[in-house]
């Protein structure tokens, strides 16, 4: 019975391991947020991760497809994951004042604006 579970471990790691540089990055760009609640830091860790999820393969890509000669090293691509985490940082501020804006009333993101008060 352990035989089988073997496969699906593995399987489940190989499909997380692409992951780690973004994770890696993001929790390393928690040295550099002051005064941090807990909540801000696992917001800050999924943000980093989120970027390097969606945005670390479509730089991967533009720089193997451009900059790159040849076959880019899987380290390089990895090198690209985790500073698109590290550097996701900078997305964190204005995304926690977006959340304390919205919090206490969400439906103001979908209102239409308008120029006077009212």
């Amino acid at each position: 019975m352990a035989d089988h579970a073997e496969p699906a471990i593995v399987a489940a790691l190989t499909k997380l391991a692409p992951m780690v540089p973004g994770f890696a990055g993001a929790v390393v760009s928690l040295a550099f947020i002051k005064h941090a609640t807990p909540w801000q830091r696992v917001v800050a860790v999924a943000v980093g991760l989120t970027f390097a999820i969606v945005i670390g393969p479509a730089l991967s890509a533009g720089v193997d497809a451009f900059l790159w000669p040849g076959d880019m090293p899987a380290q390089v691509d990895s090198a690209i994951k985790f500073l698109t985490g590290l550097c996701a940082l900078g997305a964190v501020p204005p995304f926690m004042d977006f959340l304390k804006r919205t919090a206490g009333d969400p439906l103001s993101v979908i209102r239409p604006r308008t120029g006077g008060e009212g």
